[in-house]
C-alpha cells in the first residue's frame, strides 16, 4: 500500500473541510443563536479554511490535478476573505450569513469534482470527516444548539460505519479470486477499524456519561476519524491496482 501520506490525506481533509462548511453556514442560516454565538461560529469558519489550505498543499505535493487545485485556491481566496472582513467588525457584530455563500459554492465546486475522482463512496467519508469537524468548531464556539451534540456524532458514525462497510464489501467483490491480495488488505482494515471505533466511543463519550461536550474530547475524535479516512483512501487505491 503506498505510503504517499500526502496524496492519502488530500481527499479526506477536503472533504472534511468543504461538508462542514456547509454544515457551520446551514447553522448560522436557520439555528437560534445569539449574536455572541453567530460571531464565534462566524469566526471559526478561520479553521475550515485553515484544514481547506492545508489539503490543497498536500495536493500540490501529490501531484493534483492543477485545475483542481486552482479552483482551491481561488475557493481558498474567496473564504479567507469573507472571514477575515468580519474579523474588522467590532464587539459580536457579524456579516449577514449570504457573504459566505460565493465560497460554500465554490467549495461544492471542488467537493463534486474530488467526488467524480473518487466514486460516489466519497460522500460517506465526507460525512464522516464533516460531522466530526464542524461539532469541534461548535463546541469551541460555546454553542447552545444542544441537540447537534447528539445528532452530528449520531450521524458521523454512521457515516464512518457505511464507509467501512463499502470498503469492506468492494473489497471482497473485486477481490473475491485472489486470496493474496485479501490477505494484504486485512491490516489496514483492523487499523481503519480500530480506528473508527475507538473515535467513535471518545465521541460519545460525554452523552454516555451525560457531561458537558469539551473540545479536546472531539478533537481527539477528529483526529481518529480522519485517520481512519486517510487508510481507506489508502484502501482504494490499493483496490484499483490489484483489479487493473
Amino acid at each position: 500500500m503506498t505510503e504517499l501520506l500526502p496524496a492519502r490525506l488530500f481527499a479526506p481533509l477536503a472533504l472534511t473541510a468543504i461538508t462542514a462548511l456547509a454544515l457551520l453556514i446551514w447553522v448560522l442560516r436557520n439555528g437560534d443563536l445569539c449574536p455572541g454565538q453567530r460571531r464565534r461560529i462566524g469566526d471559526g469558519v478561520l479553521s475550515v479554511w485553515a484544514v481547506f489550505s492545508l489539503a490543497l498543499m498536500l495536493g500540490a505535493e501529490a501531484g493534483v490535478q492543477t485545475p483542481l487545485l486552482s479552483l482551491g485556491g481561488f475557493t481558498c481566496v474567496v473564504g479567507l476573505g469573507t472571514v477575515l472582513y468580519q474579523a474588522r467588525l467590532q464587539g459580536k457584530r457579524s456579516l449577514p450569513v449570504s457573504w459566505h455563500y460565493p465560497a460554500l459554492a465554490l467549495a461544492m465546486l471542488c467537493g463534486v469534482w474530488l467526488i467524480g475522482i473518487m466514486g460516489m463512496a466519497a460522500l460517506l467519508a465526507a460525512g464522516t470527516g464533516g460531522c466530526v469537524f464542524a461539532h469541534l468548531i461548535l463546541v469551541r464556539a460555546r454553542h447552545r444548539l444542544q441537540a447537534f451534540n447528539i445528532l452530528l456524532p449520531l450521524a458521523g458514525i454512521a457515516f464512518a460505519a457505511g464507509w467501512l462497510l463499502v470498503l469492506l464489501v468492494q473489497a471482497v467483490i473485486e477481490l473475491n479470486i485472489n486470496q493474496r491480495e485479501m490477505t494484504a488488505l486485512i491490516v489496514p482494515f483492523v487499523q481503519m477499524s480500530a480506528a473508527v471505533l475507538t473515535g467513535s466511543l471518545i465521541w460519545l463519550l460525554p452523552l454516555l456519561r451525560k457531561e458537558q461536550t469539551k473540545p479536546p474530547v472531539i478533537a481527539v475524535a477528529a483526529l481518529l476519524m480522519i485517520a481512519a479516512l486517510s487508510i481507506g483512501q489508502g484502501i482504494l487505491w490499493e483496490l484499483s491496482v490489484n483489479i487493473s
